[in-house]
């Protein structure tokens, strides 16, 4: 079996916290926003608004562009684990 090609929120998640880390930054992801699908663009279907109002803008700026530049497309493993149920 391959492994799965598209990676994870936890994948962007582990590596923005240890960029942030790297640069003394204070900040410690526990989720990303993901759209529930996978965009034929290869858009970005991702985004952080945990910190939106951070002061350091332009550094976090430019980690998240870094991570979307290696992953734009992710899955979210919690919504395919318990995907919302239609009423």
């Amino acid at each position: 079996m391959t492994p799965d090609p598209i990676p994870t929120a936890r994948d962007v998640i582990d590596h923005l916290n240890e960029r942030f880390l790297a640069r003394g930054l204070p900040y410690s992801l526990d989720q990303i926003t993901v759209l529930p699908y996978v965009s034929p663009l290869w858009m970005a279907n991702w985004s952080v608004p945990q910190l939106d109002d951070a002061p350091e803008r332009e550094i976090i700026d430019q980690e998240i562009a870094e991570a979307r530049w290696k992953w734009p497309q992710v899955r979210d493993e919690e919504w395919e684990l318990n995907p919302p149920k239609a009423i």
